[in-house]
């Protein structure tokens, strides 16, 4: 597990609201930094950059297995978060405009949607979901800003939509790497909760998230998780 903290002024600022409100539901700025190569070096400003990994295994069948198990929230139910209020969303993800050879325009096409064994349907950009924590913390609303479908990684990030705890973004995605090695990994930057909490709250918070976080990649070590609510 790693994670850096910023003890300077700029921390305690908290995250920018966007003017235009272009991410769609997220209310933090840089939206979609949880992609970037750097971002343990260069995070947000403010925020606190995070990355952690288990391994799963090893094979194309855990890899498969996984890599489903996180497109149907089930390393979330696997924790006992309750995921609930599940907007889908189209699968939107902006990837610039497309000419032909003439310089016209060409419509975007739409993803194909995908399904996990037991007929849930995987997650898309622009879905919005509400999380219910077991321990009795308030309700989470969250967005997908993103979802990653390669060979060898499949996953997806999501951001805060409300502002009742920490605020930021996180990616979790399964790699089958040349080794042949299945990993899990969470990574992403989160603000402490805005409201002009004590630091030490703050950082309370923070600590509690990646914990969370930890939890729900290390569920998926099992290979034994929950479907649908």
């Amino acid at each position: 597990m790693t994670a850096a903290e910023s003890d300077g002024p700029d921390a305690a600022a908290g995250p920018q609201r966007r003017s235009t409100h272009i991410d769609q539901g997220a209310v933090y700025a840089a939206v979609g930094a949880s992609a970037a190569p750097d971002l343990m070096r260069f995070p947000p400003e403010g925020s606190t950059p995070y990355e952690l990994e288990v391994r799963l295994g090893s094979g194309s069948d855990r890899f498969l297995v996984a890599s489903t198990a996180v497109m149907t929230w089930r390393a979330q139910r696997g924790v006992g978060i309750r995921v609930k209020n599940i907007a889908q969303g189209d699968g939107g993800q902006y990837s610039g405009i497309a000419f032909d050879d003439r310089g016209t325009p060409q419509p975007v096409a739409v993803p194909d949607m995908e399904y996990g064994p037991d007929g849930e349907p995987f997650v898309t950009a622009g879905t919005e979901v509400t999380l219910h924590w077991p321990e009795g913390r308030a309700p989470r609303r969250y967005r997908v800003v993103y979802t990653i479908s390669e060979p060898r990684r499949i996953g997806f990030a999501w951001g805060a939509a409300d502002e009742e705890d920490v605020v930021g973004e996180e990616c979790f995605v399964v790699e089958h790497r040349e080794d042949d090695t299945v990993w899990a990994i969470a990574r992403g930057f989160l603000w402490p909760p805005p409201g002009g909490r004590l630091p030490g709250k703050g950082k309370s918070a923070i600590k509690r998230a990646l914990k969370a976080s930890r939890a729900q990649l290390d569920v998926l070590v099992t290979g034994v998780l929950p479907t649908g609510d």
